[in-house]
């Protein structure tokens, strides 16, 4: 169900559009504007320009604009609902999640319930005798309680009924906690976490949705982790992302670790960019969901031959999303959290910095221990990278693969190509160029332009001009979007752009109304422009009924010739006062 638009409208008039974004880049003002670098591109030059007074943004590196909510929904990667939930928690406005919307419900529900259980693990870790060897495991694996503190880790106690109990008292059902991933599917009354350290896997936005843990005892599988839910589903999930967010919207690259501790003990070391699969391959959703947010995966797996396994695989995901990706070279048998414990933080940050193509990375593990100049060497190296290279999506970047791999290896570069392509070379689809919003506007859409950016002459527009009256199609969308506004009294530029159907018409108001195009004598700019096209659209009136006095035959009884030279009189008045009225503004 739909959040009422009066609600939308609110959390938009509450919400300080120059003060959000400012969160996420400096932004100084500039005239009525104020403009900074765009928080979306790597640039030199500022091109992100926003206009306070009518709440937009555009940034011309990324030709993207709109509102607060398309803000929020481009740097949180969130949906509009989303969006909307996220500014009306900051603005203090309430919305109900609808009742006829379980899954809404769900959501919340367990949203809540996690948090909760989040914080009592984290009580349990600190002060409960039972986590004692918890407490003492992570401060030999060099964890500072800073860090542990920022993960909230946690500590489930041995008794595996404790959790039912406790959450039962707290008035949850049977039925809602056996939805909730955290029991076991034969015993709805035992926990699935018993005697472990707790890890609490985040949401982009903070919120615990699921949880890892480690086991303590000497049976069981070492990780565990929640059952997927209506909340969490594991392969579209990152542990650490929320930690990370911040360093890798600034810095656009990621360090990609294979585990918990990996993330914490490069945190640990200065590495806030650090997120980790959970417990299973990298995934094509979670590269997607890294996309949104940076341009550049770095590896950091384990350097035995499982590790180089699942860095070979993570690459091959990653290229396919279209992000660079480089690798950590760590030393022979250790992972970050050896390095941590063993060398210090120091050591793991040098080791974190010192960076590798990942197609150096497996070029020097595939020739680790093989005989490059023997036939069955070089084919045993082309049959691991190949794979790898025809992901890449770059025809400049594969073809510089295929010239280095061909010089290592001592031979022609033509037949290492023709072998390659003969294997079958990864197609790329030309994707159309997006048009410009800059193309030019007809009168029709420079008055909806002008009308936008001064709202209050709409009111004199729609008394004047019907839709029918524009000639332009993007101008009637525009104006039926004003229209809808008006008469539901909303004034949020985010519900306007909303009700716009052609996305390029919503970028070039964003882009329009983010400079003083319209600033300067908007009453002569909207008044002349609805006068010309009153006048266009009478002349054609006019035309139509002086074609139909020229038929011979006017048997209709709607238009007889009577009729017609009475509508061709009036016609001809409202044409005149017109005209005086255009020749008083002329001489103004």
């Amino acid at each position: 169900m739909k959040i009422p638009e009066r609600i939308i409208d609110e959390i938009a008039r509450r919400t300080d559009i120059v003060e959000l974004i400012n969160r996420y880049t400096s932004l100084r003002r500039q005239g009525n504007e104020y403009v900074g670098k765009s928080p979306f591109t790597n640039e030199k030059t500022p091109s992100f320009f926003v206009n306070p007074e009518k709440g937009v943004y555009h940034c011309f590196s990324s030709n993207k604009g709109g509102g607060v909510f398309s803000f929020v929904m481009e740097m949180e990667k969130l949906d509009f609902r989303e969006a909307v939930e996220f500014l009306a928690e900051k603005a203090g406005v309430e919305i109900d999640a609808p009742a006829d919307d379980p899954k809404a419900r769900e959501r919340d529900s367990l949203r809540e319930l996690y948090n909760r259980v989040s914080g009592s693990f984290r009580h349990l870790y600190l002060n409960s005798d039972h986590a004692a060897a918890a407490r003492a495991y992570m401060q030999s694996r060099s964890i500072s309680e800073e860090t542990l503190h920022a993960f909230a880790v946690g500590y489930a106690p041995p008794d595996p009924r404790w959790l039912y109990l406790f959450l039962q008292r707290k008035q949850y059902s049977q039925q809602f906690l056996g939805r909730t991933g955290l029991f076991s599917r034969r015993d709805a009354r035992r926990a699935l976490f018993v005697d472990r350290i707790m890890f609490p896997i985040h949401s982009a936005r903070g919120d615990v949705i699921a949880f890892g843990g480690r086991r303590m005892a000497e049976f069981g599988p070492k990780y565990l982790n929640s059952a997927d839910t209506e909340l969490f589903h594991k392969g579209r999930s990152l542990y650490g992302l929320f930690h990370a967010l911040k360093e890798m919207r600034q810095s656009r690259s990621v360090y990609l670790a294979e585990g918990y501790m990996d993330v914490l003990a490069l945190f640990e070391a200065g590495v806030t960019n650090a997120v980790a699969p959970l417990g299973t391959a990298f995934t094509e959703q979670q590269a997607t969901l890294l996309r949104r947010y940076v341009d550049r995966v770095i590896l950091v797996f384990d350097a035995d031959s499982a590790g180089v396994r699942a860095t070979q695989k993570a690459a091959a995901t990653v290229e396919a999303a279209g992000l660079d990706c480089a690798a950590c070279v760590l030393p022979a048998g250790s992972d970050p959290a050896d390095i941590l414990q063993q060398r210090g933080s120091e050591q793991l940050q040098k080791t974190a910095n010192c960076t590798i193509t990942v197609f150096d990375y497996l070029l020097q593990q595939s020739l680790s221990g093989v005989d490059e100049l023997s036939s069955t060497g070089r084919e045993f190296v082309l049959k691991q990278l190949f794979p790898y290279i025809r992901v890449v999506e770059s025809a400049v970047k594969r073809d510089g693969m295929l010239q280095q791999l061909a010089d290592r290896l001592g031979v022609d570069r033509q037949a290492m190509r023709e072998d390659f392509f003969r294997g079958g070379e990864r197609s790329v689809a030309a994707q159309p160029a997006g048009q410009s919003s800059r193309e030019p506007a007809t009168i029709d859409l420079f008055l909806m332009l002008a009308t936008v950016a001064n709202r209050d002459y709409f009111a004199f527009v729609r008394k004047t001009l019907t839709a029918e009256d524009l000639k332009d199609p993007r101008a009637r969308d525009v104006y039926v979007a004003l229209e809808e506004c008006y008469r539901s009294e909303e004034e949020s530029i985010e519900l306007l752009l909303s009700r716009i159907e052609r996305p390029e018409v919503a970028l070039m108001i964003t882009e329009r109304l983010s400079s003083d195009e319209f600033r300067v004598n908007p009453d002569k700019a909207v008044r002349d422009a609805v006068f010309r096209i009153k006048e266009r659209s009478l002349r054609e009136q006019q035309k139509r009924v002086d074609s139909l006095l020229r038929r011979e035959n006017v048997n209709d009884a709607e238009f007889t010739t009577e009729n017609l030279l009475q509508e061709k009189m009036v016609l001809n008045r409202e044409l005149q006062k017109l005209k005086v009225i255009l020749d008083d503004r002329t001489a103004d």
